[in-house]
């Protein structure tokens, strides 16, 4: 079985970018190579109704295709987080609906996932996180996102809903997909604190411990917008996203950009 994985297409922001039709790129890539499933790992686009529609419209053109999906933060931009999570639950795809059982031997178990700064760096208190504000920039999930309870709380929320789905399936060969990052080797650290700073807001130590709690044997994430295939204390890790153009692109040809970074693993 084949599985495509992507992450942050950020649709709309690059088709402006690019003056091109980011989707349309994307289905042809589909279309030659027909993978058993595709892998989103969130950031489709900003907004839940806007992600949902390009969701369901790739399904339904490419039904050959098993599309599945777990939010980013872009995704859930709205003024009820709460309500965006909920309609982006529409979509029959989005793991946020449980396991997804490939055949007798593998399971897809994720959801979107959130951050609680255990990947903060030191000298700065939880408060100061908390607010997302460094100098004069602010987070952008801070004024675009809207949760009920904080960073933490909500990062708790979905611990304990993938550690559950983990459990139920503890002994099976487990691929394991969220957006935020679940280890902090993967972060970039400049030794910038302008930079650093944010890294509290990437993701969480728990998701990568989680995974070796339960003998994860894959891990898809994304949200980071470089590009990983890695070992981890015997865990394949994957993180294949397109990034912004032009500064996080390697060609300027759509085309070529999504063809080298879909990554197109066989189980």
């Amino acid at each position: 079985m084949r599985i495509a994985v992507l992450s942050d297409i950020h649709e709309g922001l690059n088709r402006k970018n690019t003056r091109s039709d980011i989707m349309a790129t994307l289905k042809k890539w589909i279309a030659v190579h027909s993978p058993e499933v595709f892998i989103i790992s969130g950031d489709m686009t900003a907004g839940p109704e806007k992600s949902l529609a390009l969701l369901n419209q790739l399904q339904r053109e490419y039904p050959q295709t098993r599309i599945l999906f777990v939010h980013g933060n872009h995704d859930i931009y709205h003024e009820d987080s709460e309500l965006a999570y909920q309609t982006l639950l529409e979509f029959q795809g989005n793991l946020g609906h449980g396991p997804v059982e490939l055949d007798e031997n593998w399971v897809i178990i994720g959801d979107g996932g959130w951050y609680d700064y255990t990947f903060g760096i030191e000298g700065y208190t939880k408060e100061q996180f908390q607010t997302g504000t460094f100098n004069d920039f602010t987070w952008p999930d801070k004024t675009n996102a809207h949760w009920t309870g904080n960073d933490n709380e909500v990062t708790e929320r979905y611990i304990t809903r993938i550690e559950n789905w983990l459990s139920e399936y503890r002994g099976r060969n487990i691929i394991m997909v969220t957006h935020f990052v679940p280890c902090s080797q993967f972060l970039l650290c400049k030794n910038d604190p302008s930079w650093d700073f944010f890294n509290a807001m990437m993701g969480s130590s728990r998701l990568g411990k989680l995974a070796l709690k339960y003998g994860v044997e894959k891990y898809i994430f994304g949200h980071i917008h470089t590009r990983y295939h890695d070992k981890y204390k015997g865990m394949e890790l994957i993180c294949n996203p397109l990034g912004y153009y032009p500064h996080e692109w390697n060609f300027k040809s759509v085309e070529e950009e999504i063809s080298s970074c879909i990554k197109v693993i066989t189980i």
